[in-house]
């Protein structure tokens, strides 16, 4: 992702605009080093829990 269009789209990500896609997810999850699942999460007592099952 270019540096120029990664910030916009981080923030139309954060704001619902738009939604990533699979592929996207996926190379977030490896920047970040969470798992996919963890992304998804809505609840933060069930992130902390997908985290703590990957360690």
């Amino acid at each position: 992702m270019d540096k120029f269009v990664a910030s916009a789209r981080m923030n139309q990500y954060e704001r619902g605009v738009h939604t990533p896609d699979f592929k996207t997810v996926i190379a977030l999850s490896i920047v970040l080093n969470v798992p996919t699942a963890f992304l998804y999460c809505i609840e933060d007592e069930l992130a902390d829990k997908i985290l703590a099952w990957t360690v």
